[in-house]
């Protein structure tokens, strides 16, 4: 009975746990939306396009980028670290590797050609840094946190 109800307990907190982290995930794409959108000043119209496109090609890169890291990361468990991987197996590493990063710079460079036919160059320059802003402001506040934490 012990362990049914220990097991219980875990399940409900790992329930919990999961959906604050897509909580979390979503109040970030939420905060993301409008910091983009205020940086680029799209109008409804703009918007209305601009996102299907941006969320799509979005999505598809970050799936790239995770596909490449889980990727490697069990190429290298599965040979016991990269001290046991073959020369043969690096190469295979790198070049698959290689492939996918061209894979997301092709997705980059449709994205951009589909989005010059919504938003202006200059829009699609202001993006490009409204992004790198995002992604510097995202990381200082996580630095926040975890040193906070360690206080």
């Amino acid at each position: 009975m012990k362990k049914i109800i220990l097991l219980f307990s875990f399940y409900l907190l790992s329930i919990n746990f999961i959906s604050a982290q897509q909580m979390q995930r979503q109040r970030i794409k939420l905060l993301k939306t409008s910091f983009i959108t205020d940086a680029i000043n799209l109008t409804p119209k703009e918007a209305e396009e601009f996102w299907p496109i941006y969320n799509l090609y979005t999505k598809k890169i970050q799936r790239l980028k995770i596909n490449n890291e889980t990727s490697f990361k069990t190429e290298v468990r599965i040979a016991g670290g990269i001290d046991y991987i073959t020369e043969n197996q690096a190469q295979k590493l790198i070049d698959n590797s290689l492939k996918i990063e061209q894979q997301i710079t092709d997705a980059k460079i449709s994205m951009v050609n589909e989005l010059s036919t919504v938003i202006s160059g200059k829009k699609i320059l202001l993006l490009k840094k409204a992004e790198r802003s995002f992604n510097r402001k995202m990381l200082q506040e996580l630095g926040k946190r975890r040193r906070m934490q360690g206080q």
